[in-house]
């Protein structure tokens, strides 16, 4: 087998060998000369040189084109089924249970210093549309303060009735009431000499009766109108009376509404003799109002451009005169609802009237020279919007300017009729001045969820005066803080905190030598802070109770001069809700 092998191998050389020599012998034979001849070039491709496949594939797959069928079999064996198939039922949505109102309230409570305080609002319905309120209310105490000369018992009576009625067009009603003040004078200089002076009666009490009208439509150019009248009288023989008729119409200039508000108040009073006890005091006046105003809404900016013009008549000195006010507004949202930057100019004739004076200070004397305080202006510029969700800001700056501004002062002891109730130095007369104040107001307003509320409020203000050495009775800083918290549904907790700056009055006393002759002195009176907590408890739809704890800190500070305050109070009481 290896020999074989080797015979083939020998043979396939030999055969090489034999060509090679034969092509040799042939081209020496060509009668050309060979040469060599070597061409560089380089190769630059054409698209001709490219070519297409026309060849289509072909598909010879013979052993998978025929399908082999396939039978399906099922193991069928019975199961005995128990289920029942029973009718659908629609799920319900679980429904809140509505708390029950009540038309009518009641509540009581009582507290240290004898103090009573009660609400009753009845509330029915006569027929659709048709409806009758009956209001009643007494707050009283009988005082307390100690090492006082003269009785310190206060109390307020208030009973209002009102009828309404109301349709798709208009409602209106008709109210009448009456409210019953009862004081006393009882801060005397604490120098007072007791020992030479009898007890007097220092008691004040003033009466007021009223009626209210109003009228408001949802067609037409006419839009509303309110009158209100009252009458005034007290102890001592003094007399006020007050009609005031309001009314507003609505008139559509480039599709945009002009307000146009009317006004007409009378004012009429009397005092039996000033505080020298000379001449009896009277004071009226009648004033007439025109203020139309136009409002711009484009985009985010809101413009308000008003005028205020007032017919002022002093019937007791025939004495008329014409103001003009400005009453200009605007407002643009810069972030949306974050910063909103607004601000705008105000003027207006505000009317001193006894019932607003005697409402806000209790101890001022049957002899007062009122007369009307003009603001020429009020400049203002603020910002407000919210931080967060729960978080809301507004600041806002204030230039304003009044003329016979008014401020409280306390009077001097007069000794030619000391046993009159007010003229032992324990009573508040009227000074005016023009007023130029600078004030500075911020508030914060946070609500979590449904649980817990808190506003905060602070003012900064500063005076400029033409005569006066002091700003009588106005604090320069005031601040407000209250928070409510639900810890339940039924439970509650309130504190209020009240903050009033230093304030100063002017201190007339008699000289003890020479009558008439006063010795003047300005008086400080410190700040205080007044802390108040509340509770409240809701023990079914009817019944709740209620707990009030009142100057905790239990300060006798003076918010008047020589006038202190009652100490630490607490009481206790109930509501009930009830239908009739």
């Amino acid at each position: 087998m290896k020999n074989k092998f080797i015979h083939i191998v020998f043979l396939f050389v030999a055969s090489l060998n034999c060509g090679q020599i034969l092509g040799q012998s042939e081209s020496t034979k060509d009668s050309l000369d060979t040469q060599l001849v070597k061409v560089v070039k380089p190769y630059t491709p054409k698209i001709s040189d490219a070519f297409k496949i026309k060849q289509s594939p072909s598909k010879d797959d013979q052993e998978n084109s025929t399908k082999r069928p396939i039978d399906y079999t099922i193991f069928s064996v019975p199961v005995a089924s128990v289920f029942t198939p029973s009718k659908s039922k629609s799920v319900a949505l679980e429904q809140l249970k509505r708390e029950k109102k009540f038309s009518n309230v009641a509540s009581l409570s009582g507290g240290n210093y004898t103090t009573i305080q009660g609400h009753l609002f009845l509330n029915t319905s006569i027929s659709k549309g048709r409806d009758f309120a009956a209001y009643l209310s007494h707050h009283s105490s009988q005082g307390g303060i100690k090492d006082l000369f003269l009785n310190d018992n206060f109390s307020t009576n208030t009973a209002q009735l009102k009828y309404e009625v109301s349709n798709r067009n208009m409602n209106w009603n008709v109210r009448a009431g009456a409210q019953r003040f009862v004081s006393n004078f009882y801060g005397l200089f604490p120098d007072f000499d007791t020992s030479q002076q009898q007890l007097f009666d220092s008691k004040q009490m003033v009466s007021v009766y009223e009626t209210k009208g109003g009228l408001n439509t949802n067609e037409g150019i006419f839009e509303s109108v309110d009158a209100k009248f009252y009458f005034l009288s007290d102890d001592f023989e003094s007399k006020e009376i007050r009609g005031q008729l309001d009314s507003k119409l609505n008139f559509e200039l480039f599709n945009s509404p002009i307000k146009t508000s009317f006004g007409l108040d009378f004012l009429k009073g009397s005092f039996v003799q000033n505080f020298i006890q000379e001449n009896s005091e009277k004071y009226g006046n009648l004033t007439a109002s025109i203020s139309p105003s136009y409002n711009l809404n484009p985009s985010n900016f809101n413009l308000n451009i008003g005028l205020k013009t007032i017919y002022f008549n002093d019937l007791e000195h025939s004495k008329q005169k014409f103001y003009i006010y400005p009453k200009i507004k605007a407002s643009i949202a810069v972030v949306n609802s974050i910063l909103i930057v607004y601000g705008g100019v105000d003027g207006d004739l505000f009317q001193n009237t006894y019932r607003n004076l005697y409402t806000e200070n209790a101890f001022v004397s049957p002899t007062l020279d009122i007369k009307p305080t003009s603001m020429p202006y009020k400049l203002f510029l603020g910002t407000k919007g919210k931080l967060t969700n729960s978080l809301a800001y507004d600041i806002k700056g204030a230039l304003m300017q009044k003329n016979d501004a008014l401020f409280f002062q306390k009077n001097s002891s007069n000794s030619t009729f000391n046993s009159t109730a007010y003229a032992n130095g324990n009573s508040f007369g009227l000074v005016y001045d023009n007023l130029q104040t600078i004030s500075v107001r911020g508030s914060l307003n946070f609500e979590l969820n449904d649980k817990f509320n808190f506003s905060g409020t602070a003012i900064f203000n500063s005076y400029i005066l033409d005569t006066q050495d002091k700003a009588w009775n106005l604090p320069q800083i005031e601040s407000t803080v209250m928070m409510r918290y639900y810890p339940t549904d039924r439970l509650s907790f309130g504190v209020q905190g009240f903050f009033t700056g230093e304030r100063f009055d002017f201190q007339k006393i008699e000289s003890s030598s020479i009558a008439n002759v006063y010795l003047n002195k300005i008086t400080n009176l410190e700040a205080f802070f007044d802390l108040n907590f509340d509770a409240s408890y809701v023990i079914n739809n009817r019944w709740s109770t209620t707990l009030k704890l009142n100057n905790i800190l239990g300060q006798n500070y003076q918010r008047w001069m020589h006038f202190p305050v009652q100490g630490f109070q607490i009481s206790a009481g109930a509501l009930y809700k009830f239908d009739l």
